[in-house]
């Protein structure tokens, strides 16, 4: 009889299965699969590479903001003592210090108060971290968004300040699929707002929700095809969800289709720069490997693409799935700054409950949810296993 996983495992799984993942793409981001097999070996990358001056494996940006993210969500939790509060506020702020991290400024002076100690009680220990200020390839359309974010208008569902729909949104909101654990409704709608801040073209925001509502049902042991499926039904709920719904029918049909190999499958799927493609390779990855973190791993980052964001995406789904000990301890020492990632997940497991509502979730827009009832998935009776 297999060990049950607790949820402990599926969250420090989660939080630390994502940062590998990230790792792992990061020497191979945007080189293309041939260039992957001259460099490395004939299948492409297959090892977790560490860095000669650190000897640990160094992640991109998109770990840097999920750890802000992190930081944002236990801002919020500690101010709102157990009442409402808007989380994406805080998790705004957060950004304003990823953003100090990478520019040495921030959007305007009305964000000077957040550096200050007397009118700031709030600690946010990764600006401590030197090699956070490293610039890891820092996505550009999340800097431009940030920068121009005076006055604290920043995106939303319902106020739309660009286009942005590639996966620089989506690749920072894990955290927000473990907090809003409880209700994968609210998981959604979390991720998909955080995401919003720098992101508001529908599918830039939406694949972002679908993740964390995903991860959050894995958290509390839900198989992967019923956290699939639950939130294809979320989506539809909401307006312009066909690109992002169409990216996950295509992955989830090319799991039952014997013709297609798994190399073929992914690149069908795109390479991953758009949000929508991103989500719908790593979910294929995931499936495709339920068992098999490396593999998974592998399958997720050796792509012309956005190697590092895909197989961050997919080490994090397959966290929350099989927990902290499926993942190779070899790859787990070789992390940098592995004990800042394990405390940092510690501070945001100590403010998540589970299996009940912590605090209201506020968001002052409007509801954009479109106007049928979300009907049923077109993959109700699909299973992996």
């Amino acid at each position: 009889m297999a060990k049950e996983i607790t949820v402990n495992e599926r969250f420090e799984g989660a939080f630390l299965g994502f940062a590998i993942g990230d790792s792992f793409g990061y020497p191979i981001r945007d080189m293309d699969f041939e260039t992957m097999c001259e460099r490395f070996e004939k299948h492409g990358c297959l090892e977790l590479s560490v860095s000669q001056k650190t000897e640990t494996a160094l992640f991109t940006d998109a770990t840097q903001m999920a750890l802000f993210t992190a930081d944002g969500i236990v801002w919020a939790d500690r101010e709102a003592k157990g009442g409402e509060i808007n989380y994406t506020t805080y998790v705004f702020y957060a950004y304003q210090y990823w953003l100090y991290t990478q520019t040495n400024t921030i959007a305007g002076k009305e964000y000077a108060w957040l550096f200050d100690n007397q009118k700031n009680h709030h600690k946010c220990r990764l600006l401590k971290a030197k090699g956070l200020y490293q610039n890891r390839f820092a996505d550009r359309t999340n800097i431009d968004a940030l920068l121009g974010a005076r006055d604290s208008k920043y995106g939303r569902l319902i106020s739309k300040i660009n286009d942005n729909s590639d996966n620089g949104g989506l690749k920072r909101v894990l955290p927000a699929g473990l907090y809003f654990n409880y209700d994968s409704e609210i998981a959604f709608r979390a991720g998909a707002d955080f995401a919003a801040i720098t992101h508001t073209a529908p599918t830039g925001y939406l694949a972002a929700g679908c993740y964390c509502a995903i991860i959050a049902d894995l958290l509390n042991g839900e198989p992967l095809d019923n956290a699939i499926k639950k939130t294809l039904r979320i989506l539809k709920g909401y307006e312009f969800h066909e690109q992002c719904y169409l990216a996950i029918d295509a992955a989830l049909t090319l799991i039952y289709d014997d013709s297609t190999g798994p190399r073929e499958a992914v690149e069908r799927l795109g390479n991953g720069k758009s949000a929508e493609e991103a989500l719908a390779i790593a979910l294929f990855c995931v499936a495709l490997h339920s068992d098999d973190f490396v593999n998974a791993i592998r399958l997720a980052a050796n792509h012309d693409g956005a190697s590092d964001v895909c197989a961050a995406l997919a080490g994090g789904l397959f966290g929350a799935y099989r927990g902290v000990q499926a993942i190779p301890k070899r790859w787990l020492k070789k992390m940098q700054y592995y004990n800042m990632l394990m405390d940092i997940q510690e501070e945001l497991f100590g403010v998540t409950v589970f299996n009940e509502k912590k605090a209201d979730y506020r968001n002052d827009d409007e509801d954009i949810k479109a106007w049928g009832d979300g009907g049923t998935g077109a993959f109700d009776d699909f299973k992996f296993e």
